[in-house]
């Protein structure tokens, strides 16, 4: 009995401390931003909106990422970004700028991706060129607060799209 106690022991031991087994993985790489179509500020620097936006949609392609089999990585590397939306500039007493979003302002982008196995071994490579003609329309026009909604609904779609095998 007292063997049996410390091979219980062993084995809660090494389960706590060894590597999880993780969820799928994301990893963004943004190429050239400075040559993107739109990442174009209304009302803050080119700087912190860049910041914000990697931020956003690097932390999207993650979540997205974690529905991938456990030990799978997903590898995108962003070539092009156009924002849903065009940014006006107000001539007046505050010379303002503003987002005007508008059914001829969809969002696109292109990425090249790799879905890579937990071996390391290459499950499959593409490029992609999405756009969303209809995000402003339906349901899909939701009245959502969060930052970037119709960039992330168009990704979701491609996701889902692309790896139809993944839980929603």
């Amino acid at each position: 009995m007292n063997k049996l106690l410390k091979v219980f022991a062993t084995v809660i031991t090494v389960s706590m401390f060894a590597p999880a087994v993780f969820a799928g993985q994301a990893e963004v790489e943004w190429i050239k931003p400075e040559k993107f179509t739109d990442i174009k500020p209304a009302n803050e620097s080119r700087s912190h909106l860049q910041k914000r936006i990697f931020k956003e949609l690097e932390q999207h392609f993650s979540e997205l990422a974690e529905k991938l089999p456990d030990g799978q990585m997903l590898k995108v590397s962003v070539t092009n970004l156009d924002l849903a939306g065009d940014v006006r500039y107000m001539v007046g007493p505050n010379n303002a700028t503003i987002r005007v979003v508008e059914d001829l302002y969809f969002p696109k982008m292109k990425f090249d991706y790799q879905l890579i196995a937990s071996d390391q071994s290459v499950i499959s490579t593409a490029k992609a060129d999405i756009k969303d003609m209809s995000f402003n329309t339906g349901v899909r026009s939701s009245f959502s607060s969060e930052s970037f909604h119709y960039e992330k609904t168009m990704i979701d779609d491609w996701f889902y799209q692309t790896f139809p095998e993944t839980k929603k």
